[in-house]
């Protein structure tokens, strides 16, 4: 059971870097490191969506139910309107 939990935790892992480097390379400066308080913003945005209950526990969340879908986009909105850009607020309020 703790291999199971283990590859569980590394393959959120590895979904989550996969994420981070997409991001990444959306961004318009993508060498620009994050700063503390952009971190910060972002972790409340995940916790203020409600997505970090998804994801406790050792099971992994159904990232296509309707849900989850509607959390991830709340998260996507407080994100864009937190990043000052209102060419990504639009997008994220829109998608």
């Amino acid at each position: 059971m703790k291999l199971l939990a283990l590859s569980s935790l590394a393959a959120a892992l590895l979904a989550s870097t996969l994420s981070c480097a997409a991001h990444a390379a959306d961004a318009n400066d993508p060498i620009h490191p994050l700063t503390r308080a952009e971190v910060r913003a972002d972790l409340e945005a995940w916790q203020r969506a409600g997505l970090a209950d998804e994801w406790r526990g050792d099971g992994t969340p159904d990232i296509y139910s309707a849900e989850y879908l509607r959390k991830m986009a709340t998260y996507e909105r407080l994100r864009a309107t937190r990043s000052g850009s209102p060419a990504t607020a639009h997008a994220a309020s829109v998608g």
